[in-house]
């Protein structure tokens, strides 16, 4: 653990230095017939600087037209502290839907509902890969990467999610003195949200029926919070320039990714925009043991979203879960008592064939959660986002913790219950800390790395013959 300490310690202070920074400056235009007074009219540019008052320089209208000035941060799907290769028996291997203690009870949770193909969940993350456990499941998204570093793709923005792979070897801005192999990250959560179930093949999703749509925001040393935002945006049906119309608004936005920075204008007006077209926001916790009331992390101290912090099967925190008052709910995360088993891929950079990988952290987490909603939107669409928090927050099983876990571990089953005896009320609100959206003056952009030492990304398996769920609380099955 203080190997990984040192490592990221190291990390930190030479991302400012090696990847350039990049600045959202929020200004008021003065054109032609508009007051410069007008405060209703705010635009933002992107400005790449090595700090505030250089941003300030390089900025192409006068300094007394801007508004407020954020660092736009690099964020990263929050696999850290560690992906660990697991070769078992699929379904069986999913202890975090079944088991009596750290598991969800989504078995009980399937006899009311599978879940419906008019929800449509949306996975902000590295993109999706083609995978015959996901076929039939994925829609029509997005790629919202604006810097060709980042992207790898060498097209920009467009309507093809298509993970292409997040690798980092030498001569990579973000490479640290070893190589990382792609993590095929979207595709993992995406398997937890909806893999298909009963097919005889690999593992099952929360939601058998719901649709997945994946929005591709992260690649090489993350994602700027610029492209992010925009994708949560188009995700809940927005318009984002140079790409078109979502055709299908997600309900349910999914968010495993974070880092180290106050939630700002430019991350919490996206959500609060997603927020206002129904959708509920569900974001990862991070994996840093940090209290989240006296460390600033993105986007889980926003406003509106559902934090999920990360449980083992023993039914206590996940040693690396950050923690505090922000967390709404926790879900299965894993850790070494045993990892979450979903969809995956063998490629070491480039698409390789299909697999299933054990992986740990509150990126596991959050698709419970969001899989979880997509039940419950499923049978009872009229719910409202703050509803969907509240039943989930109410109807939570035991939870070894004594402070800072939130309301207890996810039930999908007493969730259900719940949701099935309330009234939908638009002016219901849910209780939750306020995200600090102070402006960001001079800070080092923080970002979480991959861990490779404790497996990696290897121990894949091939398809097997079998049926799909089917274990209930008898199954066994350790990662």
């Amino acid at each position: 653990m203080l190997k990984h300490l040192g490592l990221l310690v190291c990390l930190f202070l030479l991302s400012s230095t090696i990847f350039p920074k990049q600045y959202i400056i929020h200004y008021r235009p003065h054109s032609v017939g508009l007051k410069a007074n007008n405060t209703s009219v705010v635009s933002k540019s992107l400005v790449r600087a090595r700090d505030v008052k250089e941003a300030t320089q390089k900025f192409a209208l006068a300094a007394s037209s801007i508004v407020e000035i954020e660092e736009d941060y690099l964020l990263k799907h929050t696999l850290e502290p560690g992906d660990t290769g697991v070769e078992d028996s699929f379904y069986q291997s999913q202890w975090h839907y079944f088991d009596t203690d750290g598991g969800i009870s989504l078995p009980d949770a399937w006899d009311i509902t599978t879940g419906s193909t008019d929800v449509v969940v949306a996975v902000i993350d590295t993109g999706i890969i083609e995978h015959r456990d996901l076929k039939g499941r994925i829609l029509t998204g997005a790629d919202l990467i604006s810097d060709e570093r980042i992207s790898g793709d060498g097209d920009g923005r467009d309507l093809d999610a298509t993970d292409a792979g997040d690798w980092i070897e030498e001569g990579d801005d973000c490479y640290f003195g070893s190589e990382v192999k792609s993590s095929w990250h979207g595709t993992h959560v995406a398997g937890t949200i909806a893999a298909n179930t009963g097919n005889s093949l690999g593992v099952a999703g929360v939601s058998w029926g719901a649709k997945v749509l994946p929005v591709r925001v992260l690649g090489k040393c993350g994602g700027y919070i610029s492209d992010i935002a925009d994708g949560i945006i188009w995700a809940a049906g927005g318009n984002v320039s140079g790409l078109p119309l979502n055709q299908n608004p997600a309900q349910v936005i999914n968010l495993s990714l974070g880092g180290f920075g106050s939630c700002g204008t430019t991350m919490q007006n996206a959500i609060d925009f997603a927020r206002s077209r129904g959708a509920v926001v569900v974001t990862a916790a991070g994996n840093d043991s940090a209290n989240l009331d006296f460390s600033s992390y993105t986007p889980a101290t926003c406003r509106g979203v559902i934090t999920v912090g990360a449980g083992n099967r023993l039914a206590s925190m996940s040693y690396y879960s950050n923690y505090g008052e922000y967390i709404d709910v926790i879900a299965p995360g894993g850790d070494y008592n045993g990892t979450v088993f979903s969809t995956s891929n063998d490629g070491k950079q480039t698409v390789g064939e299909d697999s299933y990988k054990g992986l740990m952290g509150t990126s596991m987490a959050a698709p419970h959660v969001a899989g979880v909603a997509a039940l419950i939107l499923g049978e009872f669409p009229d719910l409202y986002p703050d509803q969907i928090e509240d039943i989930m927050k109410s109807s939570t099983k035991y939870f070894s913790c004594s402070s800072g876990c939130g309301a207890g571990l996810l039930d999908a089953f007493s969730a259900l219950e719940l949701a099935a005896v309330t009234t939908p009320d638009s002016s219901f609100s849910a209780i939750e800390p306020i995200g600090n959206g102070d402006v960001v003056t001079s800070t080092t952009p923080l970002t979480i790395s991959q861990d490779d030492s404790s497996g990696g990304m290897c121990g894949s398996v091939s398809f097997v013959d079998g049926g799909g769920p089917s274990g209930g609380n008898g199954v066994t099955g350790f990662i």
